[in-house]
């Protein structure tokens, strides 16, 4: 016959621990090696005393002052549109080489003189998204705009044009309407 096995009668009766001890041993296991970690090291990089010198006295923890990062200086350098832009302009309409145009202050407006056809490039951006969301502002102005893809200096850019204006007070009147929305432009006649 099989023999039975007999249970201790302790086991059967014994109540599991509460969870709050489990808790507070968590709680007391932790603090001690927070303490091992951040203050036993603190106390052994300070060198002993030489023999025969006085232990200095180690100073109280003043209480830290919290300084702000100093912001990095300005350098001065100040972008302007119309001035970068011919410099990183690669040609995507076949451009005349000198467009009449002149500058009106303050607004640094470019107005068109000259009868011909023109675009007025509303911008050039490195991230598709950006240009896209020029073209937004453009469209919600009631003004017809595209998005151009072309390279400057290795990189591939987005440039905003908006579609061609066949009369100059057309394109003063669309620069002006820009203008006036924040949206910088520069009058490119085209072939």
């Amino acid at each position: 016959m099989a023999k039975r096995k007999r249970r201790s009668a302790g086991n059967r009766n014994a109540k599991p621990l509460p969870g709050w001890l489990y808790l507070l041993f968590g709680l007391i296991v932790g603090m001690v090696i927070a303490y091992i970690y951040y203050e036993v090291p603190a106390r052994t990089a300070q060198p002993p005393p030489e023999a025969g010198q006085p232990a200095a006295a180690v100073p109280a923890p003043a209480a830290a002052a919290v300084s702000k990062p100093a912001a990095p200086a300005e350098q001065g350098i100040t972008f302007d549109f119309y001035e970068m832009l011919p410099e990183l302009d690669v040609e995507v309409f076949a451009d005349d080489p000198a467009p009449a145009t002149r500058r009106v202050a303050p607004t640094k407006r470019m107005e068109v003189d000259a009868a011909g056809i023109y675009i007025l490039q509303a911008g050039s951006f490195s991230q598709l998204a950006d240009a896209k969301k020029r073209e937004g502002e453009i469209a919600l102005l009631g003004i017809s705009a595209e998005i151009k893809k072309g390279e400057a200096n290795g990189r591939t850019v987005y440039r905003v044009y908006t579609n061609p204006l066949e009369s100059a007070a057309e394109v003063n009147r669309i620069s002006r309407m820009l203008n006036n929305n924040d949206i910088e432009t520069l009058p490119k006649r085209v072939k």
